[in-house]
């Protein structure tokens, strides 16, 4: 997470050893498990029954958890809890090359309403106003003359707005907006053109100032693991990467529910591990990283320079449609069975299943998830790479056993995750 502007308090990066408190402990258990009597609560968070009958309680009163029946037991009925659903909701926004995806989601990880617009054209440095409400546009947005993207602005604004008036839900219990920002993973000089111009934190500042809502930036990785972890229920306990493929390769990875970040923001860059210690310049400035050897953009050049297997997937040489919607129409031929299509996806994935057992072998993990459009376009060819790599050494030597599963909501992942951001840090606050 880069940065919280608005009226919240920022959150920063969570401190080392720190212990989460009852309040949050209790969320996170039914999050994950619902639905749960308080006896359960008790067992699974360490909490004395007293501490857990309490903050229950004052958790019924806010009206973030319901009860809702009753188990039967050897003796008195135990109360069950679970979450509402929409008691706090949060806006995720998935800057993509071709689209931007919206999501509102609500804070058991499900999608309350999704809107998907292309993005906007930017010839022209003129900004004409969206028609929406005037009180989705009356902060105030950025001109031509202080930015070349400043047509991007309004439209986030206003589709925003639509996505909330549109959900039938309560806009005031909306407590912020997530941003995925794509950041280094596809190179500075590769951002798309809607993007150019503008830094991830400013939009954020001004995407605050402008909807008058907390904002929090994230990269598409880190976002996508934290979407996988309240999408997918996962359990505090469980640490795992999320391997995230778009129009570059990167990585999120969860430890005791907290997205790990480094000092600076950048861990995760999964595609810049390296796999071939003499192998190409990759735009990083370093040599043999795996996203230059085996990235989506490599697969679709070299799928373009080869006729065969531009035949096969139906690659228009006079049109470039991005290298999510190339890469995407290599799997389908490849699923299909064209060879020349599967053969270049076979190669990608040595490489990417080398990368993916370092991770293993480095964070001592046993789940490994693949997310974004690119594994959910190709993980049947990447998810039997990853594990055939991963079983010999796991069976020999560690005595454990590594899960490779695709995410159920790749395609949105990182939306959903940048709207889990937002619900997480007032969780946690």
């Amino acid at each position: 997470m880069r940065e919280t502007v608005g009226d919240a308090a920022p959150v920063g990066r969570p401190g080392r050893g720190r212990r989460p408190g009852a309040r949050e402990s209790i969320l996170d258990a039914i999050r994950a498990s619902e639905p749960l009597s308080r006896v359960e609560l008790a067992a699974m968070t360490g909490l004395t029954e007293a501490a857990v009958s309490m903050t229950v309680r004052r958790l019924l009163e806010e009206g973030l958890v319901v009860e809702t029946g009753r188990t039967p037991t050897g003796g008195k009925p135990r109360t069950l809890l679970r979450l509402d659903p929409a008691a706090r909701i949060a806006v995720g926004v998935y800057l993509d090359r071709d689209v931007t995806t919206y999501v509102l989601t609500g804070q058991t990880g499900g999608v309350i309403s999704r809107l998907a617009r292309p993005v906007p054209a930017i010839s022209s440095p003129a900004v004409s106003s969206p028609t929406v409400s005037s009180s989705a546009v009356s902060s105030p947005t950025v001109s031509s003359s202080s930015s070349p993207a400043g047509g991007l602005l309004p439209h986030l604004t206003a589709d925003i707005d639509t996505l909330l008036t549109g959900s039938g839900v309560d806009p005031a219990r909306c407590l912020g907006i997530g941003v995925v920002w794509p950041g280094l993973r596809s190179g500075v000089e590769d951002a798309p053109p809607h993007l150019r111009g503008w830094d991830g934190d400013e939009l954020g500042r001004q995407l605050a100032a402008a909807t008058g809502r907390p904002v929090l930036v994230e990269n598409d990785a880190t976002a996508a693991a934290i979407g996988e972890y309240w999408v997918a229920r996962v359990g505090p306990e469980q640490a795992f990467a999320a391997l995230y493929m778009g129009s570059g390769i990167g990585a999120g990875i969860v430890v005791e529910g907290r997205a790990m970040r480094g000092g600076h923001g950048a861990a995760g860059e999964f595609g810049h591990v390296c796999v071939q210690v003499d192998g190409p310049e990759c735009w990083c400035g370093s040599r043999g990283c795996l996203e230059v050897l085996a990235g989506p953009r490599t697969v679709v050049l070299a799928a373009r320079a080869n006729p065969a297997a531009a035949a096969e997937a139906g690659l228009d040489p006079t049109t470039a449609r991005g290298v999510t919607a190339d890469f995407a129409a290599i799997a389908r031929a490849a699923r299909a069975g064209a060879p020349e299509c599967l053969a270049l996806l076979s190669d990608s994935a040595r490489y990417v299943a080398a990368a993916a057992e370092s991770v293993v072998n480095l964070l001592d993990i046993d789940l490994v998830v693949l997310t974004g459009p690119g594994f959910a376009a190709a993980s049947f060819v990447y998810g039997p790479a990853i594990m055939r790599r991963v079983a010999v050494a796991d069976n020999r030597t560690w005595r454990r056993s590594v899960t490779v599963t695709v995410s159920l909501a790749a395609a949105t992942a990182s939306a959903t995750g940048a709207a889990a951001l937002v619900l997480q840090s007032h969780l946690r606050s």
